[in-house]
Formats: C-alpha cells, sequence, structure tokens
C-alpha cells in the first residue's frame, strides 16, 4: 500500500504536472475526470511537509492495519475510504485537494469501530467514542478529514460484523475475562 503511494507522490518532485493531472477537482470530475476521485490519493497538496507526514502516517498505520485486518480487508478499506471521501468531497463538500490523508484516516478510524461490535472494556468505548468526537468537531470546524474518521468507524464496524477480523493483536480485557473467542 505505501510504495503504491509514495512513488507517485515522490516522483510528483520531478513532475509537478502529476498533481494537476491527478487532484481532486470536482468540476473536473463533473465534467467526467471520475479517476481523480482515486488518484488525487496518489499524489500531495501539501508540499514537502505534507509529503512526508502523510507517508509517515501511512508507514505507521498501514501494517497495524494488515495485521488487524490482513492484508485484502485492508486495500478495500483504504480504496473504499477514498473513494467515499473523494466522492463527498466531489459532490457534498465541493474542495479541490490530494493526498492520501483521508484513506489513512479512514483506514485507522476502521480498526476502532471493531469495539462497538465487541464486548468492549469501558476505557476502550471511551476511547472509541473519543475518536468518533474528534471526527465531529473536524466536521463541525469543516476539516473533511472528519468524513474520513467517521466513516472509517463505521466501515469498521460494519466489516467486522460481516466479515470480521481473524485475529486481534490484543484481545480487549473484557473479552479475555469473558473467555469469548476474540475476533
Amino acid at each position: 500500500m505505501w510504495a503504491v503511494v509514495a512513488v507517485p507522490s515522490v516522483l510528483q518532485a520531478v513532475v509537478p504536472s502529476l498533481l494537476d493531472f491527478f487532484e481532486r477537482d470536482p468540476a473536473q470530475i463533473r465534467d467526467g475526470q471520475w479517476w481523480r476521485i482515486l488518484t488525487s490519493a496518489l499524489v500531495q497538496d501539501g508540499g514537502l511537509f505534507g509529503t512526508v507526514a502523510n507517508l509517515a502516517v501511512l508507514a505507521v498505520v498501514a501494517p497495524i492495519a494488515v495485521q488487524f485486518w490482513g492484508a485484502w480487508r485492508a486495500v478495500v478499506l483504504l480504496v473504499l475510504g477514498q473513494v467515499i471521501f473523494g466522492l463527498l468531497t466531489a459532490f457534498v463538500f465541493p474542495s479541490v485537494g490530494a493526498g492520501n490523508s483521508a484513506a489513512t484516516f479512514t483506514l485507522a478510524a476502521s480498526m476502532v469501530g471493531v469495539v462497538v461490535t465487541a464486548h468492549a472494556s469501558r476505557r476502550e468505548l471511551c476511547l472509541a467514542a473519543g475518536v468518533v468526537l474528534c471526527g465531529v468537531l473536524l466536521v463541525l470546524v469543516d476539516d473533511a478529514h472528519g468524513l474520513a474518521v467517521l466513516t472509517g468507524t463505521m466501515l469498521g464496524a460494519a466489516l467486522a460484523i460481516i466479515v470480521p477480523p481473524s485475529h486481534r493483536a490484543a484481545p480487549t480485557p473484557a473479552l479475555r475475562e469473558s473467555g469469548q473467542p476474540t475476533l
């Protein structure tokens, strides 16, 4: 996952026009350039700092998500997160932009969504509620990344019900005490 995002992001330093061709632009998406919904995650609009930050966060989140969900589920969540975010920011809350941060936030928040489907401890539920609250606050201050957090939480909960992760890195204390199998 990381390399798929990193290669075009780094190549963008040599070929700056990649940003213009790949970025999410609602007007151009409505004119038939639908690929921008996906390709906007492959280039970065935050300059050198934004590129390094986005790639560093993805480098941390992706392996954890792969361990948690398995490779195919993690990839599906990352892509779904990008598609949903791209559609929302193209048609509902129009904004021009690029970067993988929303897809990465969706992937990270998806693991929080599992908490609401499991017999989680009070502490874990409070932490999950805190993540959801952060998503809501981001939306309230007009930051579309909040949509990614909320989308990830919902996708994670839905996926945990439909196709649960085969294992969890650390079962919740409540699950360990109950003797029930972990997700």
